[in-house]
């Protein structure tokens, strides 16, 4: 017989996860559908999520203050979340964001001053030949360069552990979390079937799908967004009189000046990951993004080490980034981001029941 529940959320990524928490504690009925991380990358046959991972920015400066005020309220919340939950995921490290030429053009710093201002973010401006090299002397950064030095609650969530935190507390509300893949959605005037990749099926009277990257294949008709493919770089911190000498490393977020390959990147804080190593973690904005179009190509890319250009240019950054760094090794793992026409999270009906 078919369970039905008021709403079945597809996808128990970042954004799902939490929306099964806010569903439940408002009193729904709730299916949590979506697969658990793959043990092996490069054999897995399945969908993706990029959220597998141990460490992720969260801070309120921003260009935008949609997303500097979506950053405060997150940042506001997490305590409560680790409570009930019983696991912790944000560290507060505080977030550097830096510019080498804030007169540049395009260039977004008094622009994200003006948003965490507006936000009342904790923060000061710093100058690279001043208090900026004292606060970070193991850094490097062009002399001229500005940056915004935000303190309070700014620095990393870890991905993995806030979304098990997410889905720990709705199903102490009454969840109910269904490991599989959906292949399928039918909808008719009550509700919506959806049937899993291994026939199961499950009715409810509404659908959110939170599948990232793979949410068009769910519709009845795709939206408009770009899936761009990018890479992060891992690097094995020596020993732990390294570690110690990096503690201190924030969050950062840096606009590169006429860099060939990259127009900004962004790193974390050492931090430990699943094999018990230390590694600090740098990612980028290419100038030419690597634009992936069907499901194949994102299982293709998973299966893959990332982008050689993209690789090799992290690389160099990170190297002249931070001052000293001899890594014990170096590790690249492939990431899709999606990207909406304009630049939010799609929120709305798209079709009856969904």
């Amino acid at each position: 017989m078919t369970k039905s529940y008021d709403v079945a959320v597809i996808g128990n990524g970042m954004i799902g996860a939490a929306a099964s928490r806010y569903l439940t504690q408002a009193g729904r009925t709730v299916a949590a559908i979506g697969p658990a991380e793959p043990t092996d990358w490069r054999t897995h046959d399945g969908v993706f999520a990029s959220h597998y991972d141990q460490g992720r920015i969260t801070r309120i400066i921003d260009p935008d203050a949609v997303w500097g005020l979506l950053g405060k309220r997150a940042i506001a919340a997490y305590p409560a979340l680790e409570e009930a939950s019983g696991i912790q995921f944000h560290g507060t490290a505080g977030c550097l964001r830096v510019s080498p030429d804030t007169g540049a053009t395009g260039d977004t710093l008094h622009q994200a001053e003006a948003v965490g201002r507006q936000h009342d973010a904790v923060y000061t401006v710093e100058q690279s030949d001043e208090g900026l090299n004292e606060i970070f002397p193991f850094l490097n950064f062009p002399m001229g360069s500005t940056a915004l030095w935000e303190r309070g609650g700014a620095g990393y969530v870890n991905p993995r552990q806030l979304v098990q935190a997410q889905l720990t507390v709705a199903q102490q509300q009454g969840a109910t979390l269904i490991r599989a893949v959906v292949s399928n959605i039918a909808t008719d005037r009550d509700g919506a079937i959806i049937t899993t990749a291994t026939g199961e099926t499950i009715h409810a009277a509404e659908v959110l799908i939170s599948a990232g990257a793979y949410s068009s294949w769910l519709l009845p008709r795709p939206l408009i967004y770009q899936r761009k493919a990018v890479t992060v770089l891992l690097a094995e911190l020596l020993d732990e009189a390294e570690a110690a000498r990096l503690r201190a490393t924030p969050s950062i977020i840096y606009r590169l000046q006429n860099h060939p390959v990259l127009a900004s990147i962004y790193s974390l804080p050492p931090l430990t990951y699943p094999d018990g190593r230390v590694y600090l973690k740098i990612g980028g904005t290419l100038h030419t993004p690597n634009l992936l179009t069907s499901a194949d190509a994102i299982r293709q890319w998973f299966h893959g080490d990332g982008n050689d250009l993209e690789i090799a240019a992290l690389q160099e950054v990170l190297l002249a980034l931070v001052a000293d760094l001899h890594p014990r090794s170096l590790q690249s793992r492939p990431c899709v981001v999606t990207y909406t026409s304009h630049g939010y999270p799609y929120i709305g009906q798209v079709a009856d029941h969904l």
